[in-house]
């Protein structure tokens, strides 16, 4: 099978949670409006009610249900709730998201929870519950691929609804994932511009049949359900979507056709429902991402495969796909599909030469200003190239840059020399490496720090997760301050762009996770190569009662923790391991009080896009975009704590804070694009 690469998509921009406030006492009453249907007809009412009934069996809460008879009645349900004093209102369905939005804005001291809906930007009190469609689909495709294969098929199809991004997530996902298992699988498709179709969906699945598929996916309310119907009743095995389709599309097993369901893509709407609530009883606020999204992934159950039930099939196959759901979770296996348009990432150039492409075999770095052997950025891609080169037995060479205007010529040297792949690193060498990248599409160029947008598809910006780096930063900094009875810590950074301001907000949110009390001094300062001023800074907040310092802005941010730590007060680094760079491996006054840094793990990003293209597989290659490091693919992370006296015990607790963050338990509450707090 072939390894995907993450890829950067605005999924980012969705994930993140915005705490409302402290945590507070727990909810102690739940009311739950359905869509037009009963909590037992099988659809997300009845699986919203299964979660909603968990929950509250779990933390002892108050419950009740309201069963929708029509739209009409909608604000009314709803506020029948709010005036029963329910402290939560569940709404299901997206056609109640407008009058659940107005009664949350009516409403601040109720909390309101609404599956399926869509929210950015809303009022604070409350989310809507939302589902990644394309990792669904693509678990379906994985499915389909290999039923099809054990038949002897070349042919598999899906019939979708209208073309609106659940339901392009749900089609390229699909697409996606057999192509993963079969690349040369030939895929059929249609949009239908009605859900409520199920004749013509019937009539594409005649169609489809006729053209030899032999697995028929649905994704679209009655009309994928009509063609699934039709298709199952001919002999064709099927794959249902949203709810499992066995039970209520198919009658628990009573609808002819019944044993030809493989699956369906499922949204689990129970797990949702239960997680927020439970956030809620618990009165965990981190948890609440008011105003915005809980998107329910792989990794956190809210998405996958319904049982096989009756059909007669391998279980092996559902065993494969478990471990790509697995691949999925931990970053080595991504759909390609934009989680919020539904519409493919961009490949253009790379997928059309994925199947056949043989692995380069040749890769050349270029330095920012600087040595391979000097601790920065630099050193870091020269041991992940040469990591890769190792590996793949691939000719590896590099040039230092001495000047800036050094670039383009050393780039061009790569060039001429018959380099197919080039590193370059750091930010200011991006307009370089983007000019020579359009200049030579044959050649694939990594770009260490830089944001690539619609860029030449041979070009893949390497960009870290700075918001969580400097996280678990924030999370050490509060651990440490709470161990020396101190209620204030403080960071000193460089110029408000958006890198730094992700590490910013990142360690303030941190922080905040940990003690939401605790008092967090913070400057920007407009220069980053002003240690004098960073170092004042310091100082000034030492006088204020800081503990723990933390440096997020090149030589600036280096000169407060230098004169923190020579005070002796603890600090954090960046980047790198400053304890190696800044405080000369121990060798520096005060090196015994840096306890950590805020690394961007630039050695694995680099290994990473080098590998993928030493075997030859473009299938995920981010190409005109950016290859996000993050902390579940070890992009990011903390250094050791070398000569500090930390005691192990509240490295336990940070350890296990950043376990949930990794996992996808946790966001940051920070937009990955600007780097300012979540609303």
């Amino acid at each position: 099978m072939k390894k995907l690469i993450v890829v950067f998509s605005l999924l980012a921009l969705l994930l993140a949670l915005a705490p409302l406030a402290a945590a507070q006492g727990g909810a102690e009453t739940l009311c739950l409006v359905t869509d037009i249907g009963r909590v037992n007809d099988g659809t997300f009412n009845q699986f919203a009610h299964e979660g909603a009934l968990d929950a509250a069996d779990e933390y002892d809460l108050e419950y009740k249900f309201i069963e929708t008879q029509a739209e009409t009645d909608y604000d009314s349900n709803i506020q029948t709730c709010v005036d029963e004093g329910f402290e939560i209102v569940i709404t299901v369905g997206f056609l109640i998201a407008d009058a659940t939005y107005a009664a949350a804005e009516a409403n601040p001291d109720v909390y309101f929870l609404g599956v399926d809906h869509f929210l950015m930007g809303g009022p604070a009190n409350y989310v809507g519950i939302q589902f990644r469609e394309d990792q669904s689909g693509f678990l379906a495709g994985v499915l389909a691929a290999q039923v099809a294969d054990s038949i002897g098929s070349d042919t598999i199809a899906g019939i979708y609804g209208i073309d609106i991004p659940p339901v392009k997530k749900f089609r390229n996902g699909y697409e996606q994932g057999a192509r993963y298992i079969n690349p040369d699988l030939n895929l059929l498709g249609v949009y239908i511009d009605s859900f409520i179709a199920p004749d013509r969906g019937a009539s594409a699945a005649e169609q489809f049949i006729g053209e030899g598929a032999s697995v028929i996916f649905g994704a679209g309310g009655p009309t994928g359900t009509g063609g699934i119907l039709a298709a199952a009743q001919q002999g064709v095995y099927v794959i249902g979507v949203d709810q499992d389709e066995y039970v209520t599309s198919f009658g628990g097993g009573e609808t002819p056709g019944s044993e030809y369901i493989i699956s369906s893509a499922v949204k689990r709407v129970d797990q949702g429902v239960y997680d927020m609530v439970a956030a809620l009883a618990e009165g965990m606020m981190a948890d609440f991402p008011g105003g915005g999204i809980y998107l329910m992934d792989v990794a956190l159950n809210g998405v996958g495969l319904a049982d096989k039930h009756d059909a007669d099939i391998d279980d092996a196959f559902f065993d494969t796909a478990a471990g790509v759901a697995d691949m999925m979770i931990t970053g080595e296996v991504s759909t390609g599909v934009d989680p919020v348009s539904g519409d493919l990432l961009a490949m253009d150039m790379m997928e059309d030469q994925a199947a056949e492409m043989m692995g380069i075999e040749t890769v050349c770095l270029v330095t920012d200003l600087g040595r391979v052997n000097d601790g920065t950025f630099n050193q870091s891609a020269h041991e992940g190239a040469e990591a890769a080169a190792d590996e793949y037995d691939l000719e590896y060479d590099f040039i230092e840059t001495q000047a800036e205007t050094d670039y383009e010529a050393n780039i061009q040297t790569c060039v001429d020399e018959g380099y197919e792949a080039i590193i370059t690193v750091g930010f200011l060498i991006a307009d370089a490496t983007h000019a020579a990248a359009e200049a030579n599409p044959d050649v694939f160029f990594l770009g260490v720090d830089q944001f690539v947008a619609d860029g030449p598809t041979n070009y893949v910006g390497i960009q870290f997760r700075e918001d969580q780096s400097g996280f678990m930063t924030g999370v050490l900094a509060a651990y440490v301050a709470e161990w020396q009875g101190s209620d204030t810590i403080a960071g000193v950074y460089g110029i408000d762009i958006p890198p730094v301001k992700r590490f910013r907000n990142g360690y303030e949110q941190g922080a905040r996770h940990v003690n939401p009390d605790l008092k967090i001094l913070g400057v920007y300062i407009d220069s980053f190569i002003a240690p004098d001023r960073g170092g004042s800074a310091a100082l000034q907040f030492i006088g204020e009662g800081a503990t723990v310092l933390f440096g997020g802005g090149g030589p600036t941010g280096t000169g407060a923790i230098l004169a923190g730590a020579q005070e002796g007060v603890y600090v954090i680094g960046v980047d790198k391991d400053e304890y190696i760079t800044s405080f000369g491996a121990g060798e520096t006054a005060g090196a015994e009080f840096i306890i950590s840094s805020a690394l961007k793990r630039v050695d694995q990003g680099v290994y990473d896009m080098v590998a993928m293209l030493a075997e030859g597989d473009l299938s995920g290659f981010p190409g005109g975009g950016v290859f996000l490091m993050d902390a579940a693919m070890n992009g990011v992370g903390l250094a050791p704590p070398h000569e500090s006296d930390i005691p192990d015990s509240v490295w336990d607790k940070v350890d296990a804070v950043n376990a949930v963050l990794i996992a996808g338990g946790i966001e940051t509450g920070v937009n990955l694009m600007t780097g300012d707090l979540l609303e």
